[in-house]
């Protein structure tokens, strides 16, 4: 019996010696949580009245109208905002602010709810040296609308 007690006790101190080894550098669990987001783009282009940058989350009638009568300022002839239904939608305006020439652009890419962050993600292109640009100044922008959500908004700008 004492060879069986002295086999176990072998067993279970090389199974913790192992763990004591190995666990520490063992990476901590991967958060599955991430939750997709179906976002729709409202408008996008180069020409808007916002000439700052600015990252905006839009929860009410009131903001979003006085957003797109900023936005459209520079027509001569704004389209009136489109409806949104603020109980069950929100809206996210991504403005890079005014550029000296054409050639730049914004686009947000996708949103990922994250626990109490939704993270948008975003990615800015700018012109390569060298290139023909339009001369004018531009302010591009990109306007979207998805399922409101009271979570925490986080911009994430990728890589080229």
């Amino acid at each position: 019996m004492k060879r069986g007690m002295v086999r176990k006790l072998s067993v279970v101190l090389i199974a913790g010696l192992m763990l004591a080894i190995f666990a520490p550098g063992c990476s901590p669990p991967v958060s599955l949580a991430q939750t997709a987001v179906p976002l729709t783009t409202i408008q996008k282009g180069s020409y808007s009245g916002v000439r700052e940058p600015l990252q905006i989350v839009i929860r009410d009638q009131q903001e979003w109208v006085a957003l797109w009568a900023r936005h459209t300022s520079i027509r001569d002839k704004s389209p009136p905002a489109q409806e949104i239904d603020f109980s069950a939608e929100m809206v996210v305006a991504l403005f890079l602010g005014q550029k000296s020439t054409g050639g730049y652009s914004v686009e947000i890419t996708r949103a990922e709810l994250d626990g109490s962050n939704l993270r948008f993600y975003y990615r800015e292109r700018n012109p390569p040296p060298g290139a023909m640009l339009t001369q004018a100044l531009t302010q591009p922008y990109h306007l979207i609308r998805l399922s409101r959500s009271e979570s925490v908004p986080v911009f994430i700008k990728e890589g080229p």
